[in-house]
């Protein structure tokens, strides 16, 4: 799983890959390959980002004690949380609005060149095959993580040049990197240079079900006819 690098504003400038340093431990862990997006340790002069969170037991539900809306979950390690942010037409969105739905969420920034547009037409496309083909109605949810330039008006612009059911969410610089933090998102500004600079930022989709419990993360190593599948699987486990 790669790591991207592109300009905020557009110059023509390479994209750098990385790859996420795990431990053996975490490797041979079955819940964390199925749930922890990898997380990476930069050292030296740009410092590090490590996105960790050790209150996964705390926050876990124990099977049984689900909100009064039937959702449950196991034990286990948790992705995700409660949130406050503002959609591209200036609205409070909480995690709260999106349960219900199944939910395709994807971050990413709208100045991305190269891997955030084609990840945005993937997720555009599949849910197309999933609706046209399958009548089942996924909801895609794009967080930007870059709020200092992606504005509601902005990501209202951008998004409807894939999708117009494409919901966009921004915020606070803090919102949104406690958000990302939460889902295990690693990104970061390098090689800055005023308002010129590049970002790493690991790429994932996540799909929810209507509990808002995550049941599957794709990289881009899938094209849209085999997320659709993979959605597809998903909802007929649950029947919905």
């Amino acid at each position: 799983m790669g790591f991207h690098s592109s300009s905020y504003m557009r110059a023509a400038k390479m994209s750098n890959e990385g790859r996420p340093l795990l431990t053996q431990g975490q490797l041979k862990s079955p819940l964390w390959r199925a749930y922890l997006i990898p997380t990476v340790v930069l050292g030296g002069i740009g410092g590090a980002f490590i996105f960790w969170h050790m209150n996964d037991e705390k926050r876990a539900i124990h099977k049984g004690q689900g909100s009064n809306d039937g959702c449950s979950t196991t034990k286990g390690p948790v992705i995700g949380w409660p949130f406050n942010l503002i959609d591209s037409h200036g609205r409070l969105v909480t995690e709260k609005d999106l349960r219900g739905d199944w939910i395709l969420l994807y971050f990413g920034y709208t100045s991305s060149p190269d891997v955030g547009p084609a990840e945005l037409q993937k997720l555009a496309n599949a849910i197309n095959i999933l609706e046209s083909k399958h009548g089942i109605k996924v909801r895609p949810v794009f967080v930007t993580i870059d709020p200092q330039r992606d504005t509601p008006s902005q990501l209202r612009a951008y998004l409807k040049e894939f999708d117009e059911r494409i919901m966009g969410l921004t915020g606070p610089v803090g919102d949104v990197r406690q958000l990302a933090h939460e889902y295990r998102v690693y990104f970061k500004k390098v090689e800055e240079d005023g308002d010129d600079y590049l970002v790493e930022s690991s790429h994932n989709m996540y799909l929810m079900n209507p509990c808002m419990e995550i049941v599957g993360t794709f990289g881009l190593e899938y094209n849209a006819e085999q997320l659709s599948e993979q959605i597809l699987n998903e909802s007929r486990k649950t029947g919905t």
